[in-house]
């Protein structure tokens, strides 16, 4: 089935992530507020050891999404590199099948593995970083902290069904509800004075209102549960035939995920480890939002990833081009204005605070290597659309670089956190940044240029994004 993005999953593509960054920001000042420094900082931690639940995912997310569009687009069978040329637009409810029992399976073992895993180890970190504050709250609030990653790799797939079969609309209209409910639980609970439980409380519910609703929004959706059963059971040896098709490149995200969370959370570790909860709560919060600002600029982008998966099946080249070249322009634009636009926070945030918390230097710094990693993302995007997962291992050589210079500029040349900005910078411009749009450009026939002239006609043609969204 021909996979669309209207007008309306646009908006509500947008309005999901800024609602779910504005949350954040809105949380800010409350947190500032009834924390004290250290426990913001150890907060920050929390967030950054619970991206490690990306690592157990070992990108099987992205991969069954991928695969869902596939069985959606009308593939007979899937393949472990490329993707079989559909002949087809009926959607293939026994591949389908077959794909989400065996999703279920996976989830089920990764869940408790990550479960297991942060409640020792991940306690025993938390416990030597916070040994000069009130122990046994921050003991409980990280172990609920880590229920809510559990719960969350449970049940995570129900989104990725949705975004696999276009349903971008439905999917952020379940992260808006949740995270106005979040929102509101996190400050009552903080004026009630439960700390940084509160955090982890509201955390919980979020994850468990937000996969029961995408849950409920999938069955649902052209009579699929239906559908399904229609099908009957699936064959244990079906289930470990998908497995091992999923697998090929499961593996390759995975080492994808891990290099994605050094770039990403290990620098906020490190900075926790080297420059104390102090510090951390200034990074942090520079990450905090010059990562919002670069997800709002590549949301169009990514609200295109279905169109390219359901795409490239049909081998529909122009469709792709012009998609590709709409979103990253877009993210061009929006980028450096959302970065601008930080800067007038800084000084509220610093009132808020009392202090200097945050700092131009340290927002243009750490906004560039945001930039670098979007922008080489988006290209890598492209490829794992088309079931070509052939950058993980440069993926995860600047990783590996990125904390061996983090390492050296921090712990050795007491650079602080401009140390941690020059590892993410350099381990990027080695070979990321230019190598991978050099690949795509060329597949796609397309440069800088062609793209904005592609996003130009787009403008005139009357179908501009930000007209769509003034129309709404």
């Amino acid at each position: 089935m021909r996979i669309n993005i209207s007008k309306s999953d646009i908006f509500w593509n947008y309005i999901g992530i800024i609602v779910s960054l504005a949350g954040n920001f809105l949380l800010i000042p409350f947190l500032l507020k009834f924390l004290t420094t250290e426990y913001y900082g150890l907060w920050n931690v929390f967030i950054s050891l619970g991206a490690i639940s990306v690592l157990f995912d070992f990108g099987f997310n992205s991969m069954f999404a991928r695969n869902i569009a596939y069985s959606w687009s009308g593939v007979e069978k899937l393949t472990k590199e490329n993707v079989q040329v559909a002949t087809s637009s009926k959607v293939n409810f026994v591949l389908l099948k077959k794909v989400i029992k065996t999703c279920k399976r996976v989830y089920l073992i990764i869940s408790l593995s990550a479960l297991v895993i942060l409640a020792s180890v991940g306690t025993i970190y938390i416990i030597k970083i916070s040994k000069n504050i009130n122990e046994f709250t921050v003991v409980v609030a990280w172990l609920l902290y880590v229920f809510g990653i559990f719960l969350d790799l449970l049940y995570g797939y129900y989104d990725a069904f949705l975004r696999g079969i276009g349903e971008i609309g439905a999917d952020n209209k379940a992260r808006v509800i949740s995270k106005m409910l979040q929102i509101i639980l996190t400050i009552l609970l903080l004026f009630l004075n439960f700390g940084i439980l509160s955090t982890s409380i509201s955390n919980i519910v979020y994850g468990l209102v937000f996969r029961g609703i995408c849950k409920n929004k999938f069955y649902k959706f052209h009579n699929m549960k239906n559908n399904l059963q229609k099908v009957g059971e699936v064959k244990k040896n079906d289930l470990w035939d998908t497995f091992t098709v999923v697998w090929h490149n499961a593996w390759r995200e995975g080492i994808v995920s891990i290099a994605n969370f050094v770039s990403n959370q290990v620098t906020t570790i490190l900075c926790s480890f080297y420059l104390g909860l102090v510090t951390t709560a200034s990074f942090g919060l520079a990450v905090q939002f010059t990562s919002a600002v670069a997800q709002i600029a590549t949301s169009l982008f990514s609200s295109y990833l279905p169109i390219y998966q359901e795409a490239y099946s049909h081998r529909d080249i122009t469709r792709i081009r012009e998609k590709f070249s709409v979103g990253f322009v877009t993210f061009f634009l929006l980028y450096p204005i959302g970065i601008m636009g930080i800067m007038l926070f800084i000084p509220i945030i610093n009132i808020i605070k009392s202090k200097a918390i945050l700092s131009v230097p340290i927002i243009v710094g750490v906004g560039i290597y945001q930039f670098l990693l979007k922008y080489r993302d988006c290209f890598a995007w492209y490829l794992a659309a088309t079931n070509r997962i052939i950058y993980y291992k440069s993926f995860l050589m600047a990783s590996i670089i990125c904390t061996i210079l983090s390492v050296i500029f921090v712990g050795y040349f007491n650079f602080g956190i401009r140390g941690f900005i020059y590892a993410q910078i350099i381990s990027q411009l080695i070979h990321n940044v230019w190598y991978w749009p050099r690949i795509v450009m060329n597949e796609l026939s397309i440069s800088h240029k062609k793209m904005l002239k592609i996003f130009l006609k787009y403008e005139r043609n009357n179908n501009s994004i930000l007209r769509k969204l003034r129309n709404k």
